[in-house]
């Protein structure tokens, strides 16, 4: 009986679900945050015989595909850009494009988000609310008042009563960012099926013909996970998951009768 077998394999589908648009709606607003994406797979049929006659045949009969429930393939992640809200600190930072802001953590390795809450370190760098270093070309002196970044990336400011270029962050894109491993704290890092990181200057095409888009200052991307969509979804997986549990109820009832009929 194959029955219990595949609503067991549909009750460990639908609770992954669960707890992925769980997460979402927790993190509905958290800046930059990208919404995970279940992927579901049928699992491997089964062929059996049905009893019944091949026509074109006499010395065969027909079968049938029998399938043995559903499996989750994976988890994906949405990318689409979410909405830059408007804030009041010059050093929050959106991205109008498909790029990502590059940073480096503490143990030295690159990181990239899209979360763009910055601000400058005792050693005049960028970095954000995790302490991980923005990759700029440039350090912001000590002192330095009216810190504002263009939309090419330029970090401009007032040192010593004179205005200039402190220097410039970058971008980086991938070819797949579908293939890119999420990581903790809204940070991703690169997969042999992301492809390298290219980075160039925001407003510029890399060599890979990857447009990384433009900087917006005074602005944080919000998180993209529409909630209307994910309630929905949400109830739509709970039924589907009580529909499996239900089957294991009724496989096991069946599994009863069945013993009890031999004794």
């Amino acid at each position: 009986m194959r029955l219990v077998g595949t609503a067991a394999s549909g009750v460990r589908a639908q609770q992954i679900a669960i707890d992925t648009i769980g997460n979402n709606l927790a993190n509905a607003n958290t800046p930059g945050f990208k919404a995970n994406q279940m992927v579901f797979a049928e699992a491997l049929a089964t062929e059996v015989r049905s009893g019944r006659i091949n026509a074109e045949d006499e010395n065969t009969v027909d079968t049938l595909d029998v399938g043995a429930g559903v499996l989750t393939s994976g988890i994906g992640t949405n990318f689409q850009q979410g909405v830059l809200g408007q804030t009041e600190r010059s050093l929050d930072l959106g991205i109008n494009g498909a790029g990502f802001f590059q940073v480096q953590t503490p143990n030295g390795e690159m990181g990239y988000t899209r979360a763009g809450a910055f601000q400058i370190d005792e050693s005049g760098q960028l970095s954000d609310m995790q302490g991980n270093i923005v990759q700029t070309n440039g350090l912001i002196p000590f002192g330095a008042t009216e810190i504002a970044v263009a939309a090419n990336g330029d970090i401009t400011g007032v040192s010593n009563g004179e205005s200039m270029v402190f220097g410039q962050l970058v971008l980086a894109g991938f070819q797949n960012s579908q293939g890119l491993f999420r990581n903790e704290n809204n940070l991703f890092v690169p997969t042999v099926n992301s492809g390298e990181p290219q980075v160039g200057e925001p407003g510029n095409t890399t060599a890979g013909n990857l447009v990384l888009g433009t900087v917006r200052s005074k602005s944080l991307e919000q998180s993209n996970v529409d909630l209307a969509t994910s309630m929905t979804d949400l109830i739509q997986v709970q039924k589907a998951y009580q529909m499996s549990a239900r089957l294991v109820q009724d496989g096991d009832k069946m599994w009863g009768l069945a013993n009890s009929l031999r004794r």
